[in-house]
């Protein structure tokens, strides 16, 4: 049986996690959503939900469904002491543009739900992530490409 996207991107992605690190658990929580994780490191617990984009160059789009909608509020029932829930926007083998929850609810209209909503992300050579939400809403600040890593080993919540 031959690797999919779906395997190839979300294993790169931890590659570049674990080579930050000592130490770390991932839990694979597909029973809630086939692109849902959680990551144990010695500072901190997050969640992770890997969105892909096969595009080969800028810009990316991502676009979100009910079932990740329906995702988000599982998770949170099922997990309420997991403070920091990331958005990982794999932008094909570009990197991964790292978004916490309340930074997505910048960008996108909260009283849609987050189900067809759109988020939009450009990279310039040897720069950081431009992100925009539905409507053309931008992130406040650029997203740099290696906040990755650095997000989910950090002891703060802040992105």
């Amino acid at each position: 049986m031959s690797i999919n996207d779906l395997e190839f991107l979300h294993g790169a992605a931890f590659l570049r996690l674990l080579k930050g690190t000592s130490y770390i658990s991932i839990s694979y929580l597909s029973y809630i959503h086939s692109s849902l994780y959680t990551i144990k490191s010695s500072n901190q617990e997050s969640a992770i939900l890997f969105k892909i984009s096969k595009k080969p160059t800028s810009s990316w789009s991502f676009s979100f469904s009910s079932q990740e909608e329906n995702a988000l509020t599982i998770f949170r029932e099922t997990y309420p002491d997991v403070k920091l829930f990331i958005i990982a926007l794999i932008c094909h083998r570009d990197g991964v543009c790292c978004l916490s929850e309340q930074q997505l609810w910048t960008i996108i209209d909260p009283s849609e739900g987050l189900a067809k909503q759109r988020v939009s992300v450009k990279r310039q050579l040897r720069g950081s992530y431009y992100v925009k939400g539905t409507g053309r809403v931008p992130l406040e600040q650029t997203v740099p490409q290696n906040n990755w890593t650095n997000v989910i080993l950090s002891t703060s919540n802040n992105l």
